[in-house]
């Protein structure tokens, strides 16, 4: 995002110093926090930014980047695997942020527009090319100097090195290696007493050698249905995907009428539990464990037993349901009327709820559970990300893949953060479907 106190000239590079500038630019985001620990996000934006600056940015198309950035087949069906929309999303995202938090002031702006494959570039009018430092006056004639003080100047530059012995040498190098040594030691053994919140968090899937099954529900499954059957929601018909707008025709992705019914647009996963997925199938790659998606249709009981899980999606995952039915804080409602989260402490607000027949442009505020707990069914640990409606289970999913994030939910647990049960409710701001940064209303720790 541009600053709005800084004046941006907003066009496509006319020369190659403008080019030069472009990559530069590049270069300082893919070294970001938010770039340099990933593969998918730095070969996706180096893809359009080149492709742009080459002169193709105009035919840069969703099955062609799917093809030479991911690796997919020529024929691939977009539609089943979201792979460029879900990480050209989560890309637009971090450069947001990063402009945001690290790089507010700077010269050259790289942008990902929504709806668009070729980025926008905005350079700053304010901030002229530093001038390089001028280099030291230096004679044009060397005979200028007498044969003494050319003697002098010789002897400065190489009498140092002369006198250092082969011996000499040795040690030197010797005392860089301990040196490097002591501290590379050290680093080690702080990392090991200090270890990063997500990888606290995640230590028990990260332990675990075996694949971590990713559980998502279908668009058009309905986890309330089963939950209303099982006790778990009170029960209550599932509203139709248009009872926000009776008569009106079937919705749409520019008239998706209410927010129910655009989550019920595709036939096959939701968006936003792709997102969700798709973040933390990241961070997992970065710590080199493998993970598969797997919908809650294909899960039994003894898939939970046999393999790491995290359980995405709330009302409409009958599995988190289940998990969660017996925790502090849980799912209540029915699709009439609007869910909620209990509140332990106050059980008749219904303040962290959602009323799922709202449009879209209605909604503002959207409410999560993330849980880590050991699943007494099972005996294995599972990860919770649970959003009421889309928008928070995409907003949760990326917490737990990020490490600011869950530096404040370590805080918020405390000590037992490493190895104990607890539960976390997020609220994330609603802006046209797309939700911002979570943040954590309550906690609770057993």
């Amino acid at each position: 995002m541009i600053p709005a106190d800084t004046e941006y000239e907003i066009s496509v590079p006319k020369n190659s110093e403008e080019i030069d500038k472009i990559r530069q630019q590049m270069l300082r985001v893919l070294s970001s926090e938010r770039f340099k620990n990933s593969r998918r996000y730095p070969s996706l934006l180096r893809y359009l930014v080149e492709e742009t600056l080459e002169g193709r940015g105009e035919y840069l198309k969703e099955r062609t980047i799917g093809v030479r950035v991911f690796g997919c087949p020529a024929d691939y069906d977009t539609a089943e695997n979201p792979v460029v929309r879900v990480t050209i999303a989560e890309v637009r995202r971090r450069l947001a942020q990063y402009y945001q938090e690290e790089d507010r002031d700077a010269a050259v702006h790289i942008e990902l527009l929504s709806g668009h494959y070729m980025p926008r570039f905005s350079f700053s009018r304010e901030q002229a090319a530093p001038t390089a430092a001028p280099l030291p006056a230096v004679p044009q004639d060397v005979g200028a100097l007498t044969s003494e003080d050319q003697v002098r100047v010789r002897n400065k530059i190489t009498l140092p090195f002369l006198r250092l012995g082969r011996a000499h040498s040795i040690r030197l190098v010797l005392a860089a290696c301990v040196v490097l040594l002591f501290f590379g030691y050290g680093f080690t053994a702080w990392q090991w007493l200090n270890p990063s919140a997500l990888k606290e968090f995640w230590r028990p899937f990260l332990e675990d050698q075996r694949t971590i099954v990713l559980c998502m529900p279908r668009g058009n499954d309905s986890g309330s249905s089963t939950a209303s059957a099982e006790g778990i929601l009170e029960p209550g018909q599932a509203t139709p995907a248009n009872a926000a707008d009776p008569g009106s025709a079937k919705p749409s992705r520019s008239d998706p009428g209410s927010f129910h019914a655009y989550e019920m647009l595709d036939e096959g996963i939701i968006f936003s539990d792709a997102v969700a997925a798709h973040a933390i199938a990241s961070h997992l790659e970065v710590q080199h464990r493998d993970s598969i998606l797997r919908l809650t249709s294909a899960m039994n009981l003894e898939d939970l037993r046999n393999a790491p899980v995290v359980l995405i999606g709330g009302i409409d995952n009958p599995w988190t349901l289940r998990a969660v039915s017996a925790l502090p804080f849980r799912f209540a409602g029915t699709p009439q009327e609007r869910y909620w989260i209990v509140n332990p402490d106050h059980p008749d607000s219904k303040l962290w709820g959602l009323d799922t027949n709202l449009r879209m442009t209605s909604v503002k505020r959207d409410y999560a559970i993330v849980a880590r707990l050991h699943n007494e069914s099972t005996g294995k640990v599972v990860v919770v990300v649970a959003g009421i409606g889309m928008c928070a289970t995409a907003a949760a999913g990326q917490f737990l893949a990020d490490e600011r994030a869950m530096r404040t939910l370590r805080a918020r647990v405390g000590a037992g953060f490493r190895s104990r049960d607890f539960e976390a409710v997020l609220s994330t701001d609603v802006v046209n479907g797309i939700a911002g940064s979570p943040r954590i209303e309550a906690v609770r720790v057993w």
